[in-house]
């Protein structure tokens, strides 16, 4: 177990370098350990607050819940909520995705607790062990920004969303915990390491004038290829069906389809299609115009190509257009029949 290792002996040397009196209580002396790591951003913990909450309201009618879950919750993250979670829905779209979740939050009360007892222990916590992961493998990367323990009302596991900026800018980690609650802890590992290289590569991408360029379809592709890969250099030794959150069964079927995926989203590119058109690409389901998660293969691949004449760390420094050469050339390459075989190794 050298992961918990390394993590016992760093919250040691924290706990010894620490001016904090002995008497501190078992959370207050958590904190300081969070933000001793951290260098400075804390871990804002809305889920005791949700808790808290539902103490109060579990046995209320939805009215009410709605009434007091914003007077002792969502008022109380106001940021949070609104450019993570709602991002500009009109009122009556974030009332529907407020009772859909307080529809289907009691089945997963118990997970949540268990969940947020987990994350919050600073010496159990996977959040702990994959950021130091991370840092083990990219010694540069800095913690800018505060990192939300929190509710997704059932949208995201983890993603980087614009909570500290006004200019919509990704630059704060938000954890889902009603939907990371269900995962194993290999899965939650990966989950927290995808979006750290996320966050880690956004501080660079994000520099570049040429914001338009984001919403063409190639940005997703190269960005969730390279989180999926970079996740794989961090945490290695599994299924390449592990990263991409795929079943075995489910990878082997996209693999026989990748000319014709490759080609088709050559296509979007080449028409730089709008982003409710690529967006199927990146979603857990399946449609007409793209397999579920079909674009995350798709990039990995291409990733995967690049990788043989760039490292990852030349890579997280390419500006959009390098990025877009990169897409086109690799993707023409697949289409042509040239498919990389990823299970090769596994």
């Amino acid at each position: 177990m050298p992961n918990l290792k390394k993590v016992a002996v760093l919250i040691a040397l924290l706990l010894l370098s620490s001016h904090a009196p002995k008497t501190f209580a078992g959370p207050a002396l958590d904190r300081t350990i969070f933000e001793r790591l951290f260098e400075g951003p804390k871990i804002v913990n809305i889920v005791d607050d949700f808790l808290v909450y539902w103490e109060q309201a579990k046995h209320l009618p939805l009215v009410r819940q709605r009434k007091l879950w914003m007077q002792m919750v969502e008022n109380k993250h106001r940021d949070y909520f609104d450019r993570a979670v709602y991002r500009n829905t009109d009122l009556k779209s974030r009332r529907a995705m407020l009772n859909e979740f307080l529809v289907r939050v009691p089945e997963k009360i118990d997970a949540i607790r268990e969940f947020n007892r987990n994350i919050s222990d600073a010496h159990t916590s996977l959040l702990i062990m994959a950021f130091i992961d991370f840092k083990t493998r990219f010694r540069e990367y800095q913690q800018q920004r505060d990192i939300y323990i929190g509710l997704s009302l059932f949208r995201f596991d983890g993603s980087v969303r614009p909570v500290h900026n006004d200019s919509g800018i990704p630059d704060t980690l938000c954890l889902g915990a009603e939907v990371l609650a269900d995962y194993p802890p290999d899965h939650l590992r990966v989950a927290l390491l995808h979006e750290f290289f996320h966050l880690y590569h956004f501080s660079f991408l994000f520099q570049q004038p040429a914001l338009a360029e984001f919403r063409t379809p190639h940005m997703p592709l190269m960005i969730e290829g390279m989180a999926v890969a970079g996740t794989e250099a961090i945490y290695p030794g599994h299924k390449r069906s592990f990263y991409l959150h795929f079943s075995d069964e489910e990878l082997t079927a996209q693999q026989e389809e990748l000319s014709a995926s490759a080609a088709h989203f050559l296509e979007l590119i080449a028409f730089s299609a709008p982003p409710e058109r690529y967006a199927p690409w990146f979603a857990n389901s399946q449609s007409d115009d793209a397999p579920p998660r079909g674009g995350y293969l798709l990039g990995y691949e291409v990733i995967n190509r690049v990788l043989a004449t760039s490292s990852l760390e030349q890579m997280l420094h390419m500006t959009p257009a390098e990025l877009r050469e990169h897409a086109e050339e690799q993707l023409s390459a697949m289409a042509s029949g040239g498919i990389l075989i990823l299970a090769s190794s596994h």
